[in-house]
């Protein structure tokens, strides 16, 4: 494996500022936005309640000043997580709301009761009739005290976009950390927004009358970025990945254990792998600034080719095993018992008919399926495509074989 590739912009990052696009009139711009589905899917929900989207050449451009309606159709938002922040945003800028629960991957039953119990500490009368939402804030949302139960993205994420346009001050207590949070807020506050304290425990902010457009650059994708570094750790080879801002100490520290050598340089990391992926003893996922969820699958996979036990303990989602019995098929020797798994490396994966169950073991698959001998097919890909732009044409440019469907058949 060899080769360099820029890492594209962040998925996690993006989504919640399209939501939070709604906010003003204007046009705002997002730079090296990510060409995935996810993303289009969002566009699209933002085009049914009246909004003006344009995407090209990793370019994104919201006006948002034609939107007219507080209601979005159970259809547009069955399929993509991320339609939930769109509550906030909406709350903070109409009386009314009218949402479906929100869909997207099946890692676990991920409730959006946060959510709701903040909205209604800041004075939203909220209805739940056969999955559908009915909000009432009664005039304008009010600031309000919130401690999270757990540091969740999402409601973090959601309880600012509300409390921005809010009247008073609001405190996010055991707030969630993570830097699409940072990036979040920065972005608000370009905004015109005044927020404090993001990327610590407790987020304060003071509602304004009214934000502005703005123009911004996401940074990288840090979980794609780890993808493509898995594939380094567990085939071995060296690559380049571009990057725009750090890649978090943690990614870098599990690479570092593997047995992966790691140079950081201005625009990028190198990596390079010369022997057989080290055991880890005991991983654990964690808010951050610990492992991420979304991490677990890439780690699993290549931990099937280390060369002793390792055991991963999943902390946050309760599904995140599903990609257990497909790694099987390909021969791995995994065991687990609840949220616990005990991987113990062989010396040889196969290829397989494999299926993905969600984002992230779709792209845990890949990474399998690049160490595995022989041909591997992974089936529902459409999974894979939500959080990844040209994964397979990424992996061609760093020397590995891996082709949809139709390009495979041609050849």
């Amino acid at each position: 494996m060899q080769g360099t590739r820029k890492i594209q912009g962040s998925k996690n990052a993006v989504l919640p500022m399209i939501a939070a696009a709604v906010l003003c009139d204007g046009i705002t711009v997002i730079e090296n936005c990510p060409d995935i589905t996810d993303v289009h899917a969002m566009a699209d929900v933002i085009r049914e309640i009246g909004g003006q989207v344009v995407y090209g050449e990793h370019r994104l451009e919201i006006d948002a000043g034609s939107v007219g309606t507080g209601v979005i159709e159970e259809e547009k938002v069955r399929d993509i997580r991320a339609s939930v922040l769109l509550l906030g945003s909406l709350l903070a800028r109409f009386e009314r709301v009218t949402i479906d629960y929100p869909g997207g991957c099946s890692i676990g039953s991920r409730p959006i009761d946060f959510h709701i119990t903040a909205f209604q500490k800041m004075g939203a009368e909220i209805q739940a009739d056969n999955h559908i939402l009915r909000c009432d804030t009664g005039g304008s949302l009010r600031g309000a005290d919130i401690e999270l139960p757990f540091p969740s993205v999402g409601a973090t994420e959601n309880i600012v976009l509300a409390a921005v346009l809010a009247r008073g001050d609001t405190r996010i207590g055991n707030a969630a950390r993570e830097p699409e949070i940072v990036e979040l807020c920065e972005f608000l506050t370009a905004m015109g927004a005044e927020i404090e304290g993001a990327g610590s425990r407790n987020i304060r902010i003071h509602g304004v009358p009214r934000l502005h457009a703005a123009h911004w650059r996401l940074g990288t994708d840090r979980i794609a970025f780890l993808t493509y570094a898995m594939m380094v750790a567990g085939c071995g080879g060296e690559a380049f990945l571009e990057t725009e801002g750090r890649v978090p100490r943690m990614e870098r520290r599990i690479l570092h254990r593997l047995g992966c050598q790691i140079h950081t340089e201005k625009n990028g990391l190198f990596l390079k792998q010369e022997r057989v992926p080290r055991p880890l003893p005991y991983v654990r996922t964690t808010p951050y600034p610990g492992f991420p969820t979304d991490g677990q699958s890439l780690l699993m996979a290549v931990l099937c080719k280390s060369s002793g036990v390792s055991l991963i303990e999943e902390g946050i989602f309760e599904n995140r095993f599903q990609m257990i019995r497909q790694l099987r098929k390909m021969g791995a020797n995994i065991d687990y018992v609840s949220n616990r798994a005990s991987i113990t490396g062989v010396t040889r994966l196969h290829g397989a008919h494999v299926k993905a169950d969600d984002l992230r073991s779709g792209a845990g698959l890949l990474i399998a399926a690049a160490m595995a001998d022989g041909v591997t097919e992974v089936e529902n890909e459409h999974y894979i495509y939500r959080g990844y732009e040209d994964i397979t044409g990424q992996m061609r440019a760093l020397g590995l074989d891996a082709r949809v469907k139709s390009e495979a058949q041609e050849k």
